[in-house]
């Protein structure tokens, strides 16, 4: 009786956290050529930097559309703070004339840019990645 109470009492318990475990995944166009980044890659992108799949340039697309993704891109993606970002990306934009990452505010507007270029590479939580055919998942970026 009492290993069965206790039994229950786990699974009572592991409950909550599978429903709270939430991921950030690195999401490509699903028609496209990318199927996987390293994580130097993946940094090196969003930081600005040339990374090639063939003869193109990966277009990384920053999505701002939630202030946690916003917070996970800063700590877990490229690993610096809001202003060592913008310094960051503000020196390659003078220095070598490297156009910014895009930045998009919306959901929607992140599918649409992933949908209209082969090439593109951007991150979202994974359960909205999970319901949208037109991406594809390459990687787990953070987890909960």
């Amino acid at each position: 009786m009492r290993s069965l109470f206790t039994a229950i009492l786990a699974l009572a318990l592991a409950a909550p956290l599978a429903a709270a475990d939430r991921a950030v995944v690195l999401v490509v166009n699903a028609d496209g050529p990318v199927y996987h980044l390293d994580p130097i890659e993946i940094r090196k992108a969003f930081l600005g930097l040339p990374v090639h799949r063939g003869e193109r340039t990966l277009r990384p697309i920053r999505n701002s559309s939630d202030q946690q993704l916003v917070q996970i891109f800063l700590q877990d993606i490229v690993a610096l703070s809001q202003s060592a970002y913008d310094r960051r990306i503000l020196a390659l934009v003078l220095q070598q004339g490297r156009p910014r990452p895009l930045e998009l505010k919306s959901r929607a507007q992140v599918l649409a840019a992933l949908a209209g270029d082969r090439y593109a590479v951007s991150f979202m939580w994974m359960s909205e990645a999970m319901r949208t055919p037109s991406v594809r998942i390459i990687r787990v970026l953070w987890r909960d």
